[in-house]
């Protein structure tokens, strides 16, 4: 599929498509779809709708995992958890499509509820947003283009374009709003089922057999360069302070109205190279703000997942020891309750309990920072983010 992917990217190169193709009277009416966020650089953010075959999918078969043959336990998914529901879409399908349109939940847990999981291959981020509702329909998003090298979207209904980071809208009716992100696990099929053994899965589309690559085969997770040179040319900012294509974990922490000290009265974003986990199953206690929070690495599948450490109250420091099998696994020193890597206790005094899930997801450094600029590193000083701003 990397082999597909970089000749649909590379064939617009060669047909010499530009930036900022001209717009044309049916593509924006006048008025607010028109309307663009005046920090966003007209010039970088491309229109590659008629340039590429990408499009979104809407409302996927679904199968039991029993029943998933077309998928093998190594394959990378993202998984999702709503409503009495789980569900995984694995990458091989989804970084074709980028985009899918669902619905998740039963109705005896109040579902179902309309998501939208979206997926850019090169800087390697997976989103969950919560699907709007607008004027008593729900979003239908569609693969637009690039911004800072970065897959964006937009929504049929309204035409309006959004950044699939940031998750708001740039151009159109619906400018500045912002889609509300949700938890996803980017991990491995095998992780996923031992997490979630009563999940559904997304099953491929016949129509897009030729698209995605065959059964087996482990879709990187983001790519070491651009797969074309006009990636470059959306960029509008560089940040130094990591390697462009450096894979971090990405965490945030909303503002909070009422909060203690300046430390929260901000939105706070953090990101965790993966390097400095070491290849090793580990956990980094951390504080952002004021919140105590984990970051949670599984080696075997460099999974990762953030949470806020503290449970009714109590702050706990996580650690890794090995469980009775023998394999690593996750343990608080306070009480010596066991965590998965989603922060339920599964055995020990606090069995049952949840740590919060952060908003948090994997990328490339560059596919980050650019959206969230003031975003802090792990293990350097928070004084170096103005200077390294470019």
């Amino acid at each position: 599929m990397r082999v597909v992917m970089w000749l649909v990217w590379m064939t617009a190169l060669i047909n010499g498509i530009l930036f900022v193709p001209a717009v044309t009277q049916s593509q924006v009416q006048e008025g607010a779809k028109s309307a663009i966020a005046s920090d966003i650089n007209p010039k970088a953010l491309w229109d590659g709708r008629k340039t590429v075959e990408f499009h979104a999918m809407n409302q996927p078969k679904m199968v039991k995992a029993a029943d998933a043959h077309f998928l093998i336990d190594d394959e990378y998914v993202l998984g999702i958890t709503s409503h009495g529901e789980s569900r995984a879409y694995p990458t091989r399908f989804v970084s074709w499509h980028h985009i899918i349109n669902d619905k998740i939940g039963t109705p005896e847990n109040g579902g179902p509820s309309f998501v939208t999981i979206t997926y850019c291959i090169v800087c390697d981020s997976g989103i969950c947003f919560e699907t709007p509702i607008v004027q008593g329909r729900p979003l239908t998003f569609d693969f637009y283009g690039l911004y800072n090298g970065v897959m964006t979207m937009y929504d049929l209904n309204t035409k309006s374009v959004w950044l699939q980071v940031s998750g708001r809208a740039v151009k159109g009716p619906l400018l500045d709003s912002t889609l509300k992100s949700g938890p996803l696990l980017d991990t491995t099929w095998g992780q996923w089922k031992k997490l979630h053994p009563d999940t559904l899965v997304m099953a491929p589309d016949p129509h897009f057999k030729d698209c995605y690559e065959p059964k087996g085969s482990i879709m990187i997770r983001g790519y070491s360069s651009f797969p074309a040179d006009y990636f470059r040319k959306t960029l509008t900012r560089r940040d130094t302070r990591l390697p462009m294509f450096e894979p971090v974990l990405a965490v945030t922490l909303p503002a909070m109205e009422d909060a203690p000290s300046s430390a929260n009265a901000h939105a706070q974003y953090r990101a965790y190279p993966v390097k400095a986990f070491k290849s090793k199953t580990r956990v980094i206690n951390d504080t952002l703000g004021v919140t105590p929070v984990a970051v949670l690495f599984m080696a075997d599948t460099e999974t990762l997942t953030a949470v806020k450490r503290v449970v009714e109250g109590q702050t706990l420091t996580l650690e890794v020891r090995n469980n009775p099998q023998g394999k690593p696994a996750f343990y608080d020193k306070e009480t010596g309750t066991r965590w998965n890597l989603e922060g339920r206790a599964i055995e020990g005094p606090l069995a049952g309990k949840e740590l919060l899930r952060l908003d948090s997801h994997r990328s490339q450094w560059y596919g980050w920072v650019s959206y969230f600029p003031r975003t802090t590193i792990y293990g350097q000083s928070s004084d170096m983010v103005q200077a390294s701003l470019k």
